[in-house]
This record gives C-alpha cells, structure tokens and sequence, in this order.
C-alpha cells in the first residue's frame, strides 16, 4: 500500500497546520502556537502503516485544535479540524485493515471447524466475519466489553488501537482512541461495576454506547436503564455544548 494512496502527504497536512499559526500574539495564541508546533513535528515523522505512529498524529492535531479552542480561534480550529479528519480517517482505515488481516489468518482445519460450531470467543456477540479463506461465516461469541474482566478488556482495547492511558490504576482502567474515552470501574475480578464513555464529536452517543452494550442505537433512550438478558442497567447521559458522558451502571 503505497504512501500517497494511504494517507495524505506529510506536506499536504502541514500545509493545513501552517495556514493556522500566522498571527499567533497573546498568550493564548502563543500557546496554540505551540501546540501547533508540537503537532507538525509529529505529522513530519508520521509513518503511514505504524497505526501507533498515526493515531499519535491524531492525538497531537487534537491538542491543538484544543488549544485553538480555548484561544478563541475559530479559523485555525476549523483548518485543524480539517487535518484530523485526514489523520483520523487513515487511522480508521488500519485499523479494519489490522483486524482484517488478524481474522484471515491461517487456521488450521481443526480451529476453523470449533469457530464454525461454536463462535469466535474474541469477538464481541452478535457481530460476526467471512473467513476469506474458506468462505465460511464464523459469528463471534465473546462479551460485550461492559462485561470484560479487566485482562478481557485490556486485550480488546489494545487490539483495536486504544491506548492505555497512564492514569489507569488496580481498580479503573482507561483507554482513549483520539477523542473518545471509555473508563471502566472494578470491584472485583468480574465485569466493571461502572463504564463512562466520553464520545468523539464526530460520532454519536448512540452508536459508541451501542458497540460497548450490544443493544442496537434505536433501543437507546437518554437516562433510562438498559435491559440486558432481562436485567436494567443503570444509564446516565450528560449532554452540553462542551461534552457529552454516557454512564452505564453503578457509577455514583
């Protein structure tokens, strides 16, 4: 997959970053200067197949735009908002690509056969893939990740391209992906007692609360439990021009 057809040139994104800086002369501005410098330093060592390399540009375009914000720049936050979507979009691209790759490995007949009767237990339930290879449909058995223990939770993050945030302790973890955040709060060795998620502003509550639950978006009402195999859940939403959280279980 060559360069210029996987993700836009480095120059092509600075280019955006740089039409942002010019007249930067608060102290404010100053500080989105600097956050702006940081941000092509990091878009100019960028390695278009390292999905660490290129989530780590998205996360330094979005300090930026953060920055920006807070400074009152509305030019500069929408040219950045335009470079994320560049980085972000090729982000997402290797991600499914990652994922792919990982579910069309070879498999020996005996794997297969038990994937085929029973499911893929590393997957959560109710999605499911085509085995290129064989052409045969293997539906995925696992738990929602609101039911992962810690070490399941920690595997199906990771394995999709979150990063584990410093801040994680014995009884939280918390994993980002750009914008979106999920923490989840644990008692013991189960499931997490508590999940906040904090959406991407490009994507909706409903869907990002939809793929940590299983319950499909339209079945999602704000501040009303979840039914899940016959069980309400509690459910919180928060929502305000400057953020949006989502709380599932016992979170107070």
């Amino acid at each position: 997959m060559g360069r210029s057809h996987t993700i836009p040139p480095c120059s092509l994104v600075l280019a955006v970053l740089l039409a942002a800086v010019s007249g930067c002369k608060s102290a404010a501005d100053e500080a989105c200067l600097g956050q702006f410098t940081s941000a092509q330093a990091v878009v100019m060592k960028v390695e278009p197949e390292d999905l660490a390399s290129v989530s780590a540009s998205v996360a330094a375009v979005e300090a930026a735009q953060d920055t920006c914000r807070t400074a009152g720049r509305a030019g500069e936050v929408e040219e950045l908002a335009k470079a994320r979507a560049q980085l972000a979009a090729h982000r997402d691209r290797l991600v499914r690509r990652n994922e792919l790759r990982e579910k069309q490995r070879e498999i020996a007949p005996e794997e297969l056969a038990r994937l085929v009767v029973n499911g893929d237990p590393n997957c959560p339930k109710g999605q499911g893939y085509l085995h290129s290879r064989s052409g045969k449909r293997i539906v995925c058995s696992g738990p929602q990740p609101v039911d992962m223990t810690r070490a399941q939770a920690e595997e199906y993050f990771r394995g999709r391209g979150y990063r584990r945030q410093p801040e994680s302790n014995e009884g939280e973890l918390r994993f980002e992906y750009g914008a979106e955040l999920v923490v989840l709060r644990y008692d013991g060795e189960g499931a997490p007692r508590c999940v906040i998620l904090y959406p991407p502003p490009d994507r909706s509550w409903q869907e990002m609360t939809a793929r940590l639950t299983g319950i499909a978006p339209a079945r999602l009402k704000p501040n009303q439990p979840i039914v899940r195999a016959g069980r309400a859940v509690p459910f919180t939403l928060e929502e305000s021009p400057q953020k949006v959280v989502a709380q599932i279980g016992s979170c107070g």
